[in-house]
Parts: C-alpha cells; sequence; structure tokens
C-alpha cells in the first residue's frame, strides 16, 4: 500500500481534536517555506516603491489619467 494511502487510512482512525492537531502542526510546518517567498516579496515591494520615488517607473494607473 502506497504510503498516503497508509496515512489516509490511519488519519480516519483519529478522533476529530487529533486530525486538527495533525492539520494544525501540518500547516505550520508547510508555512516555514514560504517565509522565503514572504522575504522576496517584501524585497520585490521594496525594491518597485523605491523605483517609484526615484522616478524610475511611475505607477500605471496614474499614467493612463495623465493620458487623458
Amino acid at each position: 500500500m502506497p504510503i498516503v494511502a497508509e496515512l489516509a487510512a490511519q488519519i480516519q482512525q483519529l478522533s476529530a481534536q487529533d486530525r486538527h492537531e495533525l492539520l494544525r502542526l501540518l500547516m505550520v510546518d508547510s508555512d516555514d517555506g514560504d517565509q522565503d517567498a514572504d522575504e522576496a516579496w517584501r524585497n520585490e515591494i521594496v525594491r518597485r516603491v523605491k523605483a517609484i520615488r526615484n522616478g524610475e517607473a511611475a505607477i500605471r494607473a496614474l499614467q493612463d489619467d495623465w493620458r487623458e
């Protein structure tokens, strides 16, 4: 039996409270990888804001308004 199917069968035998705790643990574990993505987005936002402030980029909505 593949490991995932075996785990799924075992999970079905858990109480609702134990399944909830398992889910919480899995969510916390999976969030660790998102820290890199969060940091990358923060860096990108900072880069874009600096570009706008330095006049290297403009906000598209403002460009559209200026054309009218």
